[in-house]
């Protein structure tokens, strides 16, 4: 199967019979940020990897509540809605329904992509606890491993701010009966600090049997010295989401908000541990983190008969270091370092026809990689990364229940990366840059839980080829990229046999473009489109990648304490998911969303209100082909209106 749990429950119905920054958000300030391509902080401009930076500033004026929403007006990235949910999709580059297999998410860093087929947690990561978020396409296989044939999104977190003791509390509501609540605080003195983030969120939902219930809490606590730092992170979230499943086109006709699984729901309980450290000697510094994580799910799937509770450990070791150098009068930087990772799941299906559990899939995967990448800065403006990964990776599915169902693989992957940047004066500067990557078949890939089947695949691998132009001025920021990427073995759906398989060899083609500047100081403008072609060697598409998509947004102040900034999205055609053999004569309409919002600021307090999907556009990010059915969906929520109010402790 694709995905389970949450993919499968939402679509019961249908399934049986860079260079710069230039996120199209309004900002206040296009200056140089610091980033951590390299899994060290560094000023964005130093290295030949194009990294696109959504700042504190860029989601405090979004319309976004969430971190896909902030994404979606990116150039190169789609989201969906595959359960109803606000953990939608993020896909970049094109990979459709398996997008996340394919985007490497990372807070602070570490690994919080899942190694099943399912979504980022997306919703128990605040924005209040977010300093910025960066974006790298097409780049990660080298510094961070499998999963980042797409790209790679680092979420960076807030430090505790020195010598401070502030806080907030805030509180939101919006249509289909939501209410938010949040608070905080930031506790420090000159060297230790400790920030709090708590947030409660509770929906009815767009549709019936669409609840949603969030809670969450993050903590950070930093001890800063002359020559490093030591943090602890923590966070623990616990969430209940009702399942409405997707409709046919005649039932979207009559009624999009209705159900067809009035039973089903899904509910999530994590939490997660990571304690770092950094020391500098000289220029040079080394780092490491120990990381783990903890999820526990309940999947009632009354409309398929089952009853899925799952469990998953992660625990990772991420040992590192930075040395600054001269070989040959060239200044270089060499980042150096070991991921170690143990990472295992189980499930137990329990069948309402038998009343006896009867499939329990135990996956492991366990893997040992070494990085090394060396970035030299010539004096002639030229800049050249080389970097190389070999990862050793074991993983397997057992099922006690079914003895033949046991089996094991290990694979040596290696990826590469080598980049160039050309600095051409005035702000603008070239690049270009080869690499490969790969993915590693998850525990939804090797076993279907619907059928009980165990189907070990390979890997998944990739070339990847990029070139790229931009500019990166005071008050404007342009980039433009063509890519291509080849691949081996990809991992899809074959909706013949009903199971994810090798696929052979497929390619993602594209161009993304992006634009950002402030004509004067009180208005921001931005733009952003891009082409996508997803294909299969054959000529077929792939399924869920539009060709085009666009974006534009707008911000005014129009007074020293207001601003209104609003969002237009453009989403074109695309193929049905389950449509790999092309053989659907109809295509997902495209559809245009605008966003509105309006913020005022009065001495600590900020009123914000806004409309989202302004002018009502009834449309889906995600619809599935079927024989029995032609076509499912999921229908995206209509206008809705928010309002939020919040006062700041200092």
């Amino acid at each position: 199967m694709k995905s389970f749990p949450i993919v499968a429950a939402a679509l019961s119905a249908a399934a049986v019979p860079g260079l710069a920054a230039e996120p199209v958000i309004a900002a206040a300030a296009l200056t140089p940020v610091v980033v951590t391509a390299t899994r060290f902080p560094d000023v964005e401009r130093q290295f030949p990897v194009g990294v696109s930076v959504i700042t504190e500033e860029d989601i405090r004026n979004s319309t976004a509540s969430t971190v896909p929403e902030l994404l979606r007006t990116l150039p190169g990235v789609q989201t969906r809605d595959l359960s109803g949910s606000p953990n939608l999709q993020v896909d970049l580059r094109g990979f459709g329904s398996f997008g996340d297999q394919n985007t490497l998410v990372l807070l602070d860093g570490q690994r919080i992509s899942e190694n099943e087929q399912t979504t980022v947690n997306w919703s128990t990561i605040p924005l209040d606890a977010i300093e910025r978020i960066e974006v790298m396409r097409g780049s990660g296989a080298v510094l961070y491993g499998a999963g980042a044939t797409g790209g790679t999104i680092n979420i960076i977190t807030k430090a505790p701010a020195a010598n401070t003791r502030s806080g907030f509390v805030e509180g939101g509501v919006a249509s289909y009966r939501t209410r938010d609540v949040r608070v905080g605080a930031n506790i420090a003195g000159e060297r230790t600090g400790l920030r709090l983030t708590m947030a409660h969120r509770e929906s009815d939902g767009y549709r019936d049997n669409n609840a949603l219930r969030i809670d969450s809490a993050q903590l950070d606590w930093r001890y800063t010295s002359d020559r490093g730092m030591l943090t602890l992170k923590a966070g623990a979230d616990d969430q209940l989401l009702r399942l409405p499943g997707a409709l046919s086109a005649a039932q979207i006709a009559a009624n999009r908000r209705q159900t067809n699984n009035p039973q089903d729901f899904h509910t999530t309980h994590g939490g997660y541990l990571n304690l770092g450290g950094t020391y500098r000697v000289g220029d040079n510094e080394l780092a490491a983190n120990l990381s783990w994580r903890k999820k526990n799910v309940d999947a009632s799937q009354i409309s398929w008969g089952l009853y899925i509770p799952s469990e998953s450990r992660q625990l990772l070791f991420t040992p590192r270091i930075k040395i600054l150098h001269q070989l040959g009068g060239v200044n270089h930087t060499l980042v150096a370092g070991v991921d170690i990772e143990d990472w295992d799941a189980q499930s137990n299906r329990w069948s309402f026809t038998s009343l006896n559990y009867d499939a329990r899939p135990q996956a492991t995967q366990r893997s040992e990689a070494l990085y090394l990448q060396n970035t030299t800065a010539f004096a002639t403006g030229t800049s050249l990364a080389v970097g190389v990964r070999g990862q050793r990776v074991t993983y397997g599915v057992a099922d006690p229940v079914n003895a033949v169902a046991r089996a094991e693989r290990k694979r040596h992957l290696d990826a590469f990366e080598l980049a160039l940047r050309q600095s051409l004066g005035g702000g603008w500067a070239a690049y270009g840059k080869v690499g490969s990557s790969f993915r590693v078949p998850n525990v939804n890939d090797n076993y279907d839980l619907v059928n009980k089947v165990l189907n070990l695949l390979e890997p998944q691998t990739a070339r990847v080829r990029e070139l790229g132009l931009g500019s990166a001025g005071a008050t404007a920021r342009y980039r433009l990229a063509l890519y291509d990427i080849e691949l081996e073995n990809e991992i899809l759906f074959d909706p013949a046999a009903y199971i994810n398989r090798n696929m052979p060899p497929t390619r993602r083609r594209g161009v993304e473009a992006g634009a950002r500047w402030q004509p004067v100081a009180s208005v921001d403008l931005s733009v952003a489109y891009t082409y996508a072609e997803a294909e299969f060697r054959s000529g077929n598409d792939v399924p869920l990648v539009p060709r085009h998509a666009a974006s534009v947004g707008a911000g005014w102040k129009f007074s020293p304490r207001a601003r209104v900034d609003a969002v237009l999205r453009f989403t074109g055609e695309q193929r049905y998911d389950s449509d790999e053999l092309n053989t659907f004569n109809q295509k997902m309409p495209s559809y245009t969303v605008i966003d509105l919002k309006m913020a005022y600021d009065q001495a600590d307090w900020r009123f914000t209100a806004g409309v989202l999907n302004l002018f009502n556009k009834e449309y889906y990010s995600y619809g599935v082909f079927d024989a029995f059915t032609p076509t499912m969906a999921l229908p995206a929520p209509e206008r809705a209106v928010f309002m939020t109010a919040r006062y700041t402790f200092r």
